[in-house]
């Protein structure tokens, strides 16, 4: 266990003279963010919490660099002990590097695949255990590899990746690539839209094409979003992805003093081809932004179906530090 815990020092170090050496070179501010997950979880008591390191910033005015460090989880050992792993998530989420032109950019590094629902665009200690997606837990979303990008309009990202394939255990020890294409629009806080579909492969028999697609809509303050794909994920934890699909919809209503408050619910439902197996979930919570490096949540879901029915309760609290280098 201890060479994980020298290379993660090691890694923290690297990336905080990186950013000193960025101010030196007159580069835009770079910042640190400590991100602090504590909760409780019927039925997992610890569920997502967790430790976390966000450093972003330019090395000049083109290049960009984002590291992000997932130090402690609820189970740690796991965590560590998948270094190096594409077939896992592990201690370190991503890293990258940016360079970027008028309309187009190129990114170098493990970073997320070109995906097209609003939930795998979220921060990891952002999402909610009990209103997740099956493939949220199945899918190691951040894999090595190379994206371009490109803006031909404005509000329009067009982006294409090539990957590690979360079906080899360690990054590119078999050939085995993912690629992706994604094309994206947004109007911030307006309307958007995505729609993605990578192809993986797997080793055996033919690739997997997975679609997904996520659209959001702002109506006042209110935001609704959808989200599906046509693959589920294997929670036994035998494969990455099943056939059959999920869909989600959610709503975020603000309120309160400069919305301070947030009431949220979600509806989902996941079908596996294989036994004909239904996921029904209902899920209603609220945030709470006392400050703003602080949120408190609280929420509860019920489940119906073949797949995880039952009650579950979650509460917890995240605090989001920002310290300017």
């Amino acid at each position: 266990m201890r060479k994980p815990f020298v290379i993660a020092a090691m890694l923290l170090c690297s990336s905080l003279a990186i950013a000193q050496e960025a101010d030196e070179l007159g580069g835009s501010n770079a910042e640190l963010s400590v991100i602090a997950r504590a909760e409780y979880l019927n039925g997992d008591p610890l569920g997502n919490s967790s430790l976390y390191t966000l450093l972003e910033g330019n090395i000049s005015d083109n290049l960009s660099y984002s590291v992000c460090n997932h130090w402690l989880s609820s189970d740690p050992g796991a965590l560590y002990g998948a270094t190096f792993h594409a077939d896992d998530v592990n201690w370190l989420d991503f890293a990258y590097l940016t360079y970027s032109l008028d309309k187009v950019e190129l990114s170098l590094g493990k970073s997320d695949l070109c995906w097209g629902t609003y939930e795998m665009d979220e921060y990891d200690w952002d999402v909610h255990y009990p209103m997740a997606s099956s493939l949220w837990f199945t899918l190691p979303i951040y894999q090595w590899g190379v994206k371009a990008s490109w803006m031909p309009i404005e509000n329009l990202t067009l982006d294409f990746k090539v990957s590690s394939s979360p079906y080899s255990e360690h990054p590119f020890e078999d050939g085995l690539l993912t690629y992706g294409l994604r094309a994206r629009y947004e109007e911030e806080d307006s309307f958007g839209a995505m729609v993605a579909y990578n192809l993986f492969n797997t080793g055996f028999g033919d690739p997997i094409g997975v679609l997904s697609a996520g659209a959001q809509l702002y109506v006042g303050d209110v935001r609704l979003v959808a989200d599906f794909n046509n693959k589920v994920g294997d929670l036994n934890y035998l494969t990455v992805f099943l056939d059959g699909f999920t869909s989600s919809l959610k709503c975020v209503v603000p309120f309160g003093e400069e919305s301070e408050f947030e009431l949220f619910g979600q509806a989902a439902y996941e079908r596996i081809s294989s036994g004909n197996l239904e996921d029904l979930s209902g899920s209603l919570g609220v945030h709470w932004n006392p400050l703003d490096w602080l949120r408190v949540h609280a929420l509860g879901n019920y489940r119906l179906g073949d797949i995880n029915p039952g009650f579950f309760f979650n509460v917890g609290v995240t605090c989001n530090i920002p310290i300017s280098l």
